[in-house]
């Protein structure tokens, strides 16, 4: 008994048994948090994209039902999947306290691999812009 005691073979593999679960788990919380960064980040660029495209009236975007095409179009182009139905149109709203705006909301469900085995608060993604809507001619 005393022999096996004093036996240090194994011990490293002992350890790293003990240490890589943890490692690991931390290691795919980064990286799920920097793809849910990512994925807030496009979105709040497709909002400000379609936002703009509505504002201007381009012949893209001269309707709701573009509007929501055109970013489903622009996330899509990104990799992001976005129903029609996650993009809002508001025309002639107050946007931080400035009139006739043209506001895109884009609220959308997140679900990355963290998400569904720990509790998180990153399971609905919300982004918005705003931009003056340009005076008809």
């Amino acid at each position: 008994m005393k022999r096996l005691a004093s036996d240090a073979r194994g011990v490293t593999a002992v350890e790293f048994a003990l240490v890589a679960p943890v490692f690991l788990m931390f290691m795919f919380l980064i990286i799920d948090g920097a793809r849910a960064a990512w994925t807030f980040q496009t979105l709040q660029q497709v909002a400000t994209a379609s936002a703009r495209c509505a504002g201007l009236g381009t012949t893209d975007c001269n309707s709701s039902a573009n509007v929501k095409s055109y970013a489903v179009s622009r996330a899509t182009g990104f990799g992001v999947p976005l129903a029609t139905s996650a993009v809002t149109l508001t025309t002639g709203t107050t946007c931080q306290s400035m009139a006739n705006m043209t506001k895109v909301a884009i609220v959308t469900s997140y679900q990355g691999a963290t998400t569904k085995l720990l509790p998180s608060a990153l399971s609905t993604l919300r982004a918005e812009s705003c931009f003056p809507t340009a005076p008809t001619t």
